[in-house]
């Protein structure tokens, strides 16, 4: 549950992070890799193999939070976080936003901050997670023997007058990583099937949809992803995107989506897909390459070619001279616990623009081009605020 401050620095577009941001980066480097990072070792069944170990970086913001809502504002309870302890989904989302994670913060400490003041901020970071949520986002992390399971989930906010769609989103999230523990080495699209047959069974979501994209992350670099809607997945690879999945919807801002529909609303033409609508695609992962699963509060706000630059000056400062006390494998760690929040941060200013930066010389969020092309009409600007979550994945390996 990522939220940004309000900073008066735009985001970047010329191939270039700030000084600011730079300095910004800098103090974010001496927060312990332990609080915003979790290592999945993968262990390879044929001896001769190499070993990968997945870094991992998580950060997600709910779009009501600062600075779109008041620091004082008192968001009631959604999802399944406050509900019944004992019940066993409650219980799961609850361990996922235990999770170490950021929020999206372009800003840390003051520069005279010392070990204690970090430990503030760290210890905020994990209270504002707790306030505001994740919105109607969610993800799951789940080690299944020697693979490992990411995914994400956008419940749908048309559902809003009707029911809370953040319980659809983290129960299909919830039935995902179960049902992969029951069926190890399934791939994503089967494994998303049957979780999806569990959640219309599951009388505790009466309603709602959600989109979906997942991976399973093999033990010798083997990638299997599924992706149905506007959420989506990357990989990069010297800090270059060699591969990013293309959004699926019926029309403009409406997205493919799993739903369940209650029977008072079958003939009302509500939209319903399958996991058979999902894209799948496979890949062979390498060393060094970076897997991001994002939501459309990424995609729709944050220009594709501005995250390979993103990438390469964080790269730069992970190797310069101030960070010389880092080796290979704990500047992986940072990398992936620092990209994912990068990512999230720079989105949500992207969120609050306007559409008329630079008198229109500037650049434009995807949404704005998007809009523009498809419903003109609306004469729709600038940035789109909703929730954003990010998950990284760096593939290294094991010594």
């Amino acid at each position: 549950m990522v939220l940004l401050q309000t900073i008066k620095h735009k985001t970047p577009i010329n191939g270039t992070i700030s000084s600011f941001s730079k300095t910004i980066l800098q103090k974010r480097l001496k927060q312990t890799s332990s609080e915003s990072n979790n290592n999945a070792t993968i262990t390879p069944l044929y001896p001769n193999t190499p070993l990968y170990t997945y870094n991992l970086g998580l950060s997600y913001a709910s779009k009501y939070s600062p600075p779109f809502v008041s620091p004082k504002t008192k968001i009631p309870p959604y999802g399944f976080m406050n509900r019944d302890k004992n019940d066993s989904i409650t219980k799961w989302v609850n361990e996922m936003m235990d999770l170490p994670a950021g929020r999206g913060e372009l800003k840390s400490a003051s520069s005279s901050g010392n070990d204690q003041n970090q430990d503030q901020v760290a210890e905020k970071i994990k209270s504002d997670i707790r306030k505001w949520g994740a919105g109607e986002d969610f993800f799951a992390v789940q080690n299944v023997g020697n693979d490992l399971h990411l995914a994400l989930s956008d419940g749908v906010g048309g559902w809003t007058d009707r029911v809370d769609p953040s319980l659809f989103s983290q129960a299909l999230c919830y039935h995902y990583s179960q049902t992969s523990l029951e069926f190890a080495s399934s791939e994503p699209r089967d494994v998303l099937n049957k979780a999806y047959k569990k959640l219309l069974n599951d009388n505790r979501v009466v309603a709602g949809g959600a989109t979906f994209t997942g991976v399973r992350l093999g033990e010798e670099g083997d990638a299997s992803f599924v992706n149905l809607g506007d959420s989506g997945y990357a990989i990069m690879r010297n800090d270059q995107i060699i591969y990013m999945s293309e959004p699926q919807t019926h029309f403009f801002n409406c997205p493919l989506q799993l739903s369940k529909i209650p029977k008072d609303m079958q003939q009302n033409g509500v939209i319903h897909d399958t996991p058979d609508h999902a894209d799948i695609k496979n890949f062979e992962l390498e060393i060094g390459d970076v897997v991001i699963l994002f939501t459309d509060g990424l995609s729709d706000n944050l220009p594709s070619s501005h995250i390979p630059i993103l990438s390469s000056k964080l790269r730069q400062l992970l190797n310069s001279d101030v960070n010389s006390h880092l080796n290979e494998i704990e500047k992986e760690i940072e990398f992936s616990r620092l990209f994912s929040d990068i990512l999230v941060g720079y989105g949500r200013m992207a969120m609050q623009r306007t559409g008329e930066e630079d008198q229109g010389k500037s650049w434009k969020t995807p949404f704005e081009l998007e809009a523009k092309k498809k419903a003109p009409k609306y004469g729709f600007k600038g940035g789109k605020v909703d929730d954003i979550t990010v998950m990284t994945a760096v593939v290294s390996e094991k010594d």
